[in-house]
């Protein structure tokens, strides 16, 4: 092996190294990006609940639960 193939071959290495890497940093920061997605969606749910109770209970049950606040 020369000079020549083996400076070839390290830069193909080096090269193979560094896609992998950025491939790997790509997949994690999908990962954090969709648990904070679906973290926020929780959130927005019980949100949801909370102003459907609010919008479909009797006047005298929300006047109750005001009360008791």
């Amino acid at each position: 092996m020369n000079l020549f193939s083996a400076a070839v071959a390290i830069v193909a290495i080096m090269a193979i190294v560094s896609i992998a890497e950025k491939w790997i940093q790509s997949r994690r920061s999908a990962e954090a990006l969709e648990n904070s997605v679906e973290e926020a969606l929780g959130e927005l749910r019980e949100r949801i609940e909370t102003l459907e109770r609010i919008v479909t209970d009797q006047r005298e049950t929300l006047r109750r639960k005001f009360d008791e606040l």
